[in-house]
């Protein structure tokens, strides 16, 4: 592997050995990646790919680190970081490099009088790992508004895909089963007035002020439902449940929390635990959110 990661260096300028991860994931937990890349234009994003992939050099695309929990290991392969922020306005829609943030797209929108994202307000993370996931709130799904996206496919094309194609369905997509790269996505949005979309953000970010404000990766488990995993996991008594560091949150039930040192093996103790409670009370099959990383078979 040290022949092939030699190689791959001189190939790619600015890749970086040894980065630590946790500083790259809302979590703030996570060993060393071997390589660390990032990836500020879609060309690079390719680049950095196809080589990982010639050289049969495991990868991971990484956007603003949220959804994820990377093992006290970290990464045994190249971290690919996206930078990418380019975006552009054609009428109603919107054409967004899958790096651009969710929250500079709901500002910039905003300003503009576009409505349509004032759900994913307040969450962190990247469009494209707001598509992969399919993420929303409130019975919203960036899915909906998704006209077509851009990819890199496993077979190393470039193509469009259509919404139909995405497959959609509750924080579920095509892209959580394939190693198609989100490149480029197109939203369609709709006309609407400034002050009255403002004011709707702002609603829905104080909604938000319900939950946790300690560090985590957000909904660790996805909602069975109709059923919600926090009501679940609540009833199982385990609300406060503490590990190390890591604690489910008195506050939501279905988020873990960083109380400052929590090492991943402590959060993955506190998910097993969750899963095994509520399966046992309530005969319910806990599927998670999170992406788990660097983890042997688990």
């Amino acid at each position: 592997m040290i022949k092939k990661y030699t190689e791959l260096t001189k190939k790619l300028p600015g890749v970086k050995a040894d980065v630590l991860l946790a500083g790259h994931t809302t979590f703030k937990i996570g060993g060393p990646a071997d390589l660390f890349y990032e990836a500020n234009t879609t060309d690079k994003i390719i680049q950095a790919v196809k080589l990982a992939r010639r050289l049969k050099i495991p990868y991971f695309i990484l956007g603003e680190g949220s959804n994820l929990l990377i093992s006290d290991q970290g990464f045994k392969g190249l971290v690919i970081k996206i930078q990418t922020s380019e975006f552009k306005l054609r009428n109603s829609n919107i054409i967004a490099d899958g790096g651009v943030k969710l929250k500079t797209l709901v500002e910039e929108t905003a300003k503009v009088g576009l409505f349509g994202l004032e759900f994913v307000a307040g969450i962190p993370g990247t469009l494209g790992g707001a598509v992969r996931g399919n993420a929303g709130a409130w019975q919203q799904n960036i899915g909906d508004r998704v006209l077509k996206v851009r990819v890199l496919t496993e077979k190393g094309e470039i193509k469009w895909l259509n919404q139909k194609n995405c497959q959609f369905k509750y924080r579920q997509s095509r892209f959580k089963k394939t190693s198609e790269i989100i490149l480029e996505v197109e939203l369609q949005l709709g006309k609407g007035v400034r002050k009255e979309i403002s004011k709707k953000i702002k609603k829905i970010l104080k909604k938000r002020e319900i939950q946790p404000k300690e560090l985590s990766a957000g909904c660790i488990f996805i909602n069975p439902k109709p059923l919600s995993a926090g009501k679940l996991i609540e009833g199982c008594g385990l609300k406060g449940r503490r590990i190390g560091d890591a604690q489910i949150s008195p506050q939501h039930a279905n988020f873990i929390v960083n109380l400052g040192q929590a090492r991943a093996k402590d959060v993955l103790q506190l998910i097993k635990l969750a899963k095994t409670k509520v399966q046992k009370k309530f005969g319910v099959r806990l599927e998670k959110e999170i992406y788990l990383l660097g983890f042997d078979k688990i």
